[in-house]
C-alpha cells in the first residue's frame, strides 16, 4: 500500500511538472524568427485576396469645420475648436478590394459629409495600380476626376482611409506592404488580448513608440493589437477580431480604429470595419487592374508637364 501511494505521489508530481513546462512554453514570448517564419507561411497561402468591407465611422467635427469645400482654411476661435473637438458625426462607407501586391484595386463609396457639414454627398473613390501605373479616380456630381500619379509606389494600401490596419491583419511580414519586423524587439513577458497570451513587440522611431501584440503560432501569429504612442500618449490604436476559416486559416472578421490628439484629451476619429466577404486565390487576372478613361472625365497626368507650364490636364473626348 505504501508503495502504491508513493507511485501515485510521484506520478502526480511528474504530471504537475510537465503541465507547468507546457504552460510556460505556451506563454513564453516568441522570437522574431519564429514570427517571421509563421507570417511567411501564411502569406504564401493568402497570395491574392478579394474583400468586401463595411465601415461605421465616428469622427469629431473639427476636421470638417477647419476648411471649406475649396480647401480654404477657416479660422476658428479657441472655443470653436474645443467645441468641434467634442462634437461627433457618424456615417457609413463600403469598400470593394482586390489585393495581389504590388497590384491592387480599391473602390470606396457611401454618403459622407461635405466640409462645413452643410450636407451629405455621394462619395465614390477608386484607386488602382498594376504595379507600373497608378490612378486615383473620384466621381463627383456625375463627373470623373482622375489623377494619374507620377510614381506608382506612392499609391499604397496604408494611404487608403481605414485600410492601414490590413497591413498587419492580412499582409503582416510582406516587404511590399512594408510590414516587416525590422527594429522591433520582443518584451520579456506576454500579455493577454481577448484571452490569448500574446508576444509584445516594440519599436521606437521618429514617429514615436509602436507596439504589436502577436498571437501564438497555433493562432498563426496574427496581430491582435497595434498601438502607436507619442510622449507616452496613445494616438493610434487598432484591435482585431479573427475568425477561423477551414480553407484560409485565421481571417480578420473585423477591426476597430481609434485615433486621439496628442496634446488634447479628446477623441479624434474612430471606425469599426466589418469584413462582409473574403476570398483568396493564387492570382487575379491582369485585366482587373486596368483602368479606362471614361468619356468626359477630367484627367490630370502627373507624369507629364504642360508645355505652357503647370500640370498636364485634359478632358477625355470621343476620339481619345
Amino acid at each position: 500500500m505504501h508503495r502504491i501511494c508513493q507511485y501515485f505521489l510521484l506520478s502526480s508530481l511528474v504530471w504537475s511538472i510537465a503541465d507547468n513546462l507546457v504552460s510556460a512554453a505556451e506563454t513564453h514570448p516568441l522570437t522574431i524568427e519564429e514570427i517571421n517564419q509563421t507570417w511567411n507561411q501564411r502569406r504564401e497561402r493568402l497570395q491574392a485576396m478579394e474583400l468586401k468591407l463595411s465601415a461605421d465611422v465616428t469622427s469629431n467635427k473639427l476636421s470638417f469645420m477647419k476648411s471649406t469645400f475649396d480647401d480654404e482654411d477657416v479660422l476658428l476661435t479657441e472655443a470653436e475648436t474645443l467645441r468641434y473637438m467634442k462634437e461627433k458625426i457618424t456615417y457609413r462607407m463600403q469598400y470593394a478590394l482586390l489585393l495581389d501586391l504590388p497590384r491592387f484595386r480599391c473602390r470606396l463609396w457611401g454618403r459622407r459629409p461635405l466640409p462645413q457639414l452643410k450636407q451629405m454627398y455621394n462619395h465614390d473613390h477608386t484607386r488602382v495600380t498594376d504595379g507600373k501605373t497608378a490612378v486615383s479616380s473620384f466621381l463627383f456630381e456625375g463627373t470623373s476626376h482622375i489623377t494619374i500619379l507620377n510614381d506608382p509606389k506612392s499609391l499604397t494600401i496604408s494611404r487608403i482611409t481605414n485600410l492601414a490596419p490590413l497591413r498587419w491583419s492580412l499582409l503582416a511580414g510582406d516587404p511590399i506592404a512594408g510590414t516587416t519586423l525590422t527594429s522591433f524587439t520582443p518584451r520579456s513577458q506576454t500579455e493577454q488580448i481577448q484571452g490569448i497570451d500574446c508576444t509584445v513587440l516594440e519599436k521606437s522611431d521618429s514617429r514615436g513608440l509602436k507596439r504589436l501584440w502577436v498571437a501564438p503560432r497555433d493562432h498563426e501569429c496574427v496581430v491582435m493589437k497595434y498601438v502607436q504612442q507619442r510622449s507616452g500618449k496613445t494616438v493610434v490604436a487598432y484591435q482585431f477580431q479573427y475568425d477561423h476559416n477551414a480553407n484560409f486559416g485565421r481571417i480578420p472578421q473585423s477591426w476597430d480604429i481609434k485615433c486621439f490628439y496628442q496634446n488634447h484629451p479628446h477623441f479624434r476619429y474612430g471606425c469599426k470595419i466589418t469584413v462582409d466577404s473574403f476570398n483568396s486565390k493564387a492570382t487575379i487576372p491582369s485585366e482587373e487592374f486596368e483602368f479606362a478613361l471614361p468619356l468626359g472625365a477630367r484627367v490630370t497626368d502627373l507624369r507629364l508637364r504642360d508645355p505652357k507650364g503647370g500640370e498636364f490636364s485634359f478632358v477625355v473626348q470621343p476620339d481619345q
